[in-house]
């Protein structure tokens, strides 16, 4: 018996999802996000798969639409999911919480949110390349909204938390490359951190770019020089591609530099806490 064609494009669908295809994926979300009333049942459906790529994406459609319920934000969970870019998301929300009770994560949300109705907005109706996905966000992100570097005060522990980089529009370069992440899924992008030694990069579909220099794209070239290797180690930078994890992880110990500089013990202290608890979540997945 034939699978009915619901069946069969949710099949279809979850496959683009699950793939690496950037430009296929990038007009399938498009495509999904302006019809709601035709692709929602499939879309919540998708959102339950086991697949955490499908999953991930099929909840950015949802968050989109205003259907995806609100995080829990009840402090740092005891063994938190880094799974997705989602997960670290609200990582980022809770660690805010934590270290500034009064801070409301709605509003940070509510900001990414109108970015990525912007940056979407800003990409061209034809096809699009990873380059010019690149550029929609950086004439949002660096020259509209203003996001830069922090090179006057580049070790200040605010650089490291992701509602202050969204405050101030400065950052060092992993917590620049989340806003640039975030905000780009939202809009549909497949963007993803690159887990470069000493400077965090960002990538869409193997174009690696530098949000902390205004999201300017970086040739193999660019590469060799900037990190001291060879051309050739550059030919395919998807092998430096970044897991939510590592980012969280890394986030922590720019965290942790910062606060030993400073000599904060007690937030020093609380920033192991949250390593470890990070570590051993992973040490019981493996």
């Amino acid at each position: 018996m034939n699978e009915p064609h619901e069946a069969q494009q949710a099949k279809a669908v979850g496959k683009i999802f699950a793939g690496d295809d950037a430009d296929l994926l990038d007009l399938t979300l498009r495509e999904i996000r302006s019809q709601e009333k035709r692709y929602g049942a499939m879309v919540s459906d998708l959102a339950r798969n086991s697949d955490p790529k499908i999953q991930a994406r099929a909840r950015l459609i949802l968050r989109f639409w205003g259907q995806s319920q609100k995080p829990e934000l009840s402090g740092v969970s005891v063994r938190p999911e880094l799974s997705t870019w989602a997960d670290l998301e609200v990582f980022c929300w809770q660690l805010a919480e934590m270290e500034n009770p009064e801070f409301d994560a709605a509003t940070g949300m509510s900001y990414l949110d109108q970015i990525g109705v912007t940056v979407e907005k800003n990409l061209p109706r034809r096809s699009i390349s990873p380059t010019d996905s690149i550029s929609a966000l950086r004439q949002i992100l660096a020259r509209r909204e203003g996001f830069r570097g922090n090179l006057d005060n580049y070790f200040h522990p605010s650089n490291g938390y992701l509602h202050r980089v969204l405050e101030t529009k400065q950052g060092i370069p992993l917590t620049l490359a989340l806003v640039y992440i975030f905000a780009g899924q939202r809009a549909g992008l497949e963007v993803y951190g690159l887990n470069t030694p000493g400077h965090y990069l960002a990538g869409i579909g193997g174009v690696v770019f530098d949000p902390f220099h205004g999201g300017v794209v970086l040739s193999a070239d660019d590469l060799a020089a900037k990190f001291g290797t060879e051309r050739s180690c550059w030919a395919s930078p998807m092998f430096m591609r970044a897991t939510p994890r590592d980012t969280a992880e890394r986030m922590l110990v720019n965290l942790l530099n910062s606060y030993s500089r400073r000599g904060d013990e007690g937030r020093h202290a609380r920033t192991v806490a949250y390593l470890q608890m990070i570590e051993e979540s992973f040490g019981d997945s493996v």
